[in-house]
């Protein structure tokens, strides 16, 4: 069968040697007959307002290969000759390949007119220079030093901190939140190399914490000759630590909201503080960019750092309290 491995126009199915086939007289476009009985009339009717004749794919595929130059479809990506103006298998109008490359050929020419203008050079240098400020003005004064040293001294997440820290200082606004704060204000200022506030709030949260920690030892160490003593200070004095620790929680809770909600202003005043004194030690009005980013920023190693302080500060508290219990069991003995 002359037909075989095209396609039928209607079910677009390839036709077997043995399939039953129709064409239209119009522009012998191939139908099953069942197919064709169906709509009883030819699959392609657009063929016939434009005059288009069907035509073979594999006689056609002969044909492309004759032409050294191809392109695709823009609908079924089927081969056609360079010329084409419509697909030879399917129809659809092969100048939009045509009318894209022209597209993408204009649009690499303005970006190469563009890039040779100099009010656009101008431009886009402009626009790098304030895009790190947010669209703030980088040489804007922030109290001491400008947004642009401010900037260098953050170093990182500043896309977080410069708003804040405009709004601290348009407005005077103290409170922001702060999730890190909240959680581990101590780790948060050590990173930051905040130490005066790291070491408060290391303190801090060790004294709240110290009934709920002596409580907790009383429960999971073994009773034995050399804690007995510990023990027995203990169960004289554990309905004074459970109310101290109840007490002592909600100062915890109190402590943490005020980090949480102040914690950013703390630093934004810890940040112009350091820059006023740079600037003073240098004296000069500029600090050189990578001197403001080593003085700045964040040091991780400072956390774990800060973990080996609060340990050995906890384990002094402890020491402490187990003597002050003690020095009262003593006196009450007297």
């Amino acid at each position: 069968m002359k037909f075989k491995g095209e396609k039928c126009a209607a079910c677009g199915n390839v036709f077997e040697e043995d399939d039953d086939v129709v064409v239209c007289p119009d522009c012998g476009s191939p139908h099953h007959r069942a197919c064709y009985k169906i709509e009883n009339r030819c699959a392609n009717i657009a063929f016939h307002e434009t005059g288009q004749k069907w035509h073979k794919s594999l006689a056609d595929t002969a044909a492309i290969q004759e032409n050294s130059e191809v392109i695709p479809c823009p609908e079924c990506r089927f081969p056609n000759p360079k010329n084409a103006v419509k697909c030879i298998r399917c129809g659809a109008d092969m100048v939009q390949e045509d009318k894209e490359k022209e597209n993408d050929a204009d649009e690499q020419q303005n970006k190469e007119t563009a890039s040779e203008d100099p009010f656009v050079q101008y431009m886009e240098n402009e626009f790098e220079a304030v895009r790190p400020y947010l669209g703030f003005d980088p040489d804007e004064d922030m109290g001491g030093a400008t947004l642009k040293e401010v900037s260098q001294f953050v170093c990182t997440n500043t896309l977080y901190y410069i708003p804040i820290f405009k709004r601290m200082k348009d407005f005077g606004s103290k409170i922001s939140f702060n999730l890190s704060c909240l959680v581990f204000p101590y780790f948060y200022f050590a990173n930051r190399k905040m130490w005066g506030w790291a070491i408060i709030s290391a303190i801090l949260s060790i004294i709240f914490n110290m009934p709920t920690y002596i409580l907790w030892l009383s429960k999971n160490i073994s009773s034995n000759s050399s804690t007995e003593s510990f023990l027995s200070m203990i169960y004289d004095n554990q309905s004074s630590l459970e109310n101290l620790d109840g007490i002592f929680s909600v100062f915890s809770v109190i402590v943490s909201i005020a980090f949480c909600l102040f914690g950013n202003w703390l630093y934004y005043r810890y940040t112009m503080k350091t820059l006023r004194r740079m600037k003073g030690q240098i004296g000069g009005d500029k600090v050189p960019a990578k001197q403001l980013m080593t003085a700045g920023g964040v040091k991780p190693v400072n956390i774990l750092l800060m973990a080996l302080i609060i340990f050995g500060i906890g384990l002094a508290a402890l020491l402490g309290c187990v003597q002050i219990m003690r020095t009262s069991d003593i006196l009450k003995s007297l």
